[in-house]
């Protein structure tokens, strides 16, 4: 893949060079064609010139496609798997960098890390509402040299709205299948005028989806489209004064454990009751401050504060035991299991960031920080048969406990030619719990031989830290001794990555062409070691991919294909990557035949899935190749383009697909020896959605 990327970079060499930099009106041009981002150095900077590889979406394309989260948004992009764990959250795997608890990139909103304190959860389903978000920025390959710990595989950053973007607002509500209602409202504006203006921002969301719930069809199975209750409660506001910007978010999030074929009928009847829950609730409060020191130095201090509470109460039914008694009756009682669960936790960290321009073919950025969480409360307590008081009530890390750390960083970028731009950064990072340092190198060149065309060759090491849940949970034995699940390892080191990676891409008249190709080496991995329930430092994985890529815009259509080939081995066993298909097809055509009307269709292909050689108790095969299909329809001109309509099919030929289930549970089998998740996770059936919305 790399050889033809070379040689069209060479046959582009010989041509006339332009300076893109020098030219002026060519310089704004690109300004204005091309999308600025934020994600790669921490300031404006287009694609091109980012040292890293970087996709944007932005809201029209967002609502155009149809796309009701994250999850939606990431399943579309090369080099990206999206997948579901078996309690209902959807998972992101970048690059074939597995993970059940979805911490293997990092997500930010707004430049400010959203991930909860135990597990390093990011959040990708309707937890985040869209119709906020002005663009989302998304990395494929490290960035531990700007962000640190998650930003392992990949980088997420939602970019939204701002008083300047809305000078206004609107409001809006959506209806749908499965009984989904809901409602959005966002609003911006300034007091004030010159310097002195105040900038601020709100927004709400409210939503509810009832379910498929369990229907039983006349052959005696049930018809499960892998859609459960989901409530959410989403508020936040922001404002901004003379560089100073202060800003709160709240989340309320609950969704029940996804019900599936496999499930025990009686199992779902009682998961199914509206009390049976995980929620999430977090408040997220940040506060920065660009002080601007002469024309080239700007200094910002800034800080966050996460409060994230996971309560949550489920349970299941086990088989009736029958006992008898000396006389010879016999009596059957109903066993069950309940788990009333609490995670509660604070996340907190403050540093300050440097930009200084010493000269105009150079920029500098370095800052300095701190990262900490604070377990208030973790543990789980459980209730058999049917008992008022727990028969466990384990702390699974004492309230108090904390894991906090310090970083230092520093990325110097300086344009040597108007061709030749060369990127070098490192971050140093140091956990006071765990005792350990860990370097990010990051290295980049971007040549930009012509106006239409730019060639990167990039390198990069990250990391990810061990989570709360692998490094402070202490766990009971059972009756035999064992750990009733997997224990933690506070001696834990941190997962790291070396990635390498070209990307060579070619754009005229609308038209863009882009090429790519990576190697990863994973290193220390962290996972449960199987024999004795422990998390482990274990071995790694070697990971190469190539992507392809093109689109085409014009006042009446905007179309994009896109292929992806993606070939990993974990080291010790030699074995394909569990889950990860090794192509992926991705196809999105939007055609205008009216001004202002957006007929779209997206389609997804998947190749089958590696899993047999991980599964040999199971006897599972591999999981078959699917495609989805999605169509959605918009207009943003009725009432003097005031009100906004759009319109959605989700998996619009109900194809029959489903997700893996995780590694660790692959193996599993019942206690009648078989396979314990034979139809994996059911996947959505076919969904239909309709918004409305309004600006005022």
């Amino acid at each position: 893949m790399i050889t033809p990327l070379l040689w069209l970079a060479a046959t582009a060499l010989a041509a006339d060079p332009v300076d893109p930099f020098d030219e002026q009106e060519l310089s704004e041009l690109f300004a204005m064609e091309e999308a600025l981002v934020t994600v790669a150095s921490r300031y404006a900077q287009t694609t091109r010139e980012a040292p890293a590889i970087v996709t944007v979406i932005t809201a029209d394309q967002i609502r155009q496609r149809g796309y009701r989260s994250l999850a939606e948004l990431l399943r579309g992009l090369p080099g990206v798997t999206v997948s579901r764990a078996k309690e209902g959250r959807s998972l992101a795997w970048f690059r074939g960098s597995l993970s059940q608890d979805n911490n293997k990139f990092l997500l930010l909103v707004d430049g400010v890390p959203w991930y909860d304190g135990v597990y390093q959860h990011a959040w990708i389903d309707a937890y985040l509402p869209l119709e906020i978000v002005k663009q989302v920025e998304i990395i494929k390959g490290p960035g531990s040299t700007i962000y640190g710990t998650n930003a392992f595989a990949g980088v997420v950053h939602v970019v939204t709205w701002r008083a300047d973007d809305l000078d206004g607002g609107f409001a809006q509500v959506e209806a749908g299948s499965a009984a989904t209602l809901g409602g959005a409202v966002a609003a911006g504006g300034r007091l004030g005028q010159g310097q002195d203006k105040v900038l601020l921002t709100a927004y709400g969301k409210a939503f509810d989806t009832l379910g498929d719930g369990i229907e039983t069809t006349p052959k005696g199975d049930r018809d499960v489209q892998g859609l459960d209750p989901v409530r959410a409660i989403a508020a936040g506001a922001r404002a901004s004064w003379r560089g100073l910007e202060l800003r709160y978010d709240h989340i309320d999030y609950r969704h029940t454990y996804l019900t599936q074929p496999q499930d025990d009928l009686v199992d779902v009847w009682v998961q199914a009751a509206d009390q049976f829950y995980l929620d999430y609730r977090s408040e997220y409060l940040a506060a920065r401050w660009a002080l601007r020191l002469g024309r080239n130095l700007t200094l910002t201090p800034h800080g966050f504060f996460q409060e994230h509470d996971n309560p949550g109460l489920y349970g299941w039914m086990s088989d009736p035991e029958t006992t008898v008694d000396t006389a010879g009756a016999a009596t059957t009682e109903l066993q069950a299991t309940l788990v009333e669960t609490e995670k509660h936790t604070l996340r907190y960290g403050g540093g300050i960031d440097l930009e200084v321009r010493p000269a105009a073919a150079h920029l500098t950025i370095a800052g300095l920080g701190f990262e900490g969480v604070r377990i208030l409360a973790l543990e789980d307590r459980v209730f058999e048969d049917f008992e008022g008081t727990a028969t466990s009530d384990d702390f699974y890390a004492e309230p108090g406990t904390d894991a906090h750390g310090a970083y230092a960083y520093v990325q110097h970028t300086w344009t040597a030619q108007y061709w030749l731009e060369l990127t070098g950064g490192a971050r140093l990072d140091y956990n006071l719990f765990g005792g350990w340092f860990f370097p990010s190198p990051r290295l980049g060149v971007l040549l930009v031989p012509t106006s239409n065309l730019w060639v990167k060759l990039l390198y990069g090491r990250a990391f990810r830290a061990p989570s709360a849940r692998e490094s402070l949970i202490s766990v009971s034995l059972d009756e035999d001794g064992l750990p009733t699940f997997t224990a933690s390892n506070p001696d834990l080191e941190p997962e790291q990555i070396d990635t390498i990676e070209a990307e060579l891409t070619w754009a005229w008249n609308g038209a863009q062409v882009r090429g790519a190709a990576f190697a990863s080496k994973l290193s220390d991995t962290i996972d449960a070691n199987s024999d004795e329930y422990v998390y482990r430092n274990l071995g790694g994985a070697t990971v190469f991919g190539t992507e392809l890529e093109a689109t085409w815009s014009s006042e009446l259509v905007d179309v994009g294909l896109s292929w992806a080939w993606t070939r990993g081995t974990d080291d010790d066993t030699g074995y394909r990557l569990y889950g990860i298909p090794a192509h992926a097809l991705h196809g999105t055509l939007t055609v205008q035949p009216l001004t202002g009307l957006y007929l779209t269709g997206n389609v997804d292909a998947f190749s089958r899935r590696p899993r047999s050689e991980w599964t040999p108790d199971s006897g599972l095969s591999d999981g078959p190749a699917y495609a989805l299909l999605d169509l959605a329809v918009a207009t943003d001109r009725i009432a003097n383009d005031r009100i906004r309509l759009s319109g959605s099919v989700h998996n619009a030929l109900n194809a029959d697909y489903a997700d893996l289930v995780y590694l660790d549970d692959a193996n599993a089998v019942s206690w009648e020896g078989d396979a314990k998740y034979p139809e994996d996770i059911q996947g959505e059936g076919r969904l239909f959605l309709v918004e409305i919305e309004a600006e005022f």
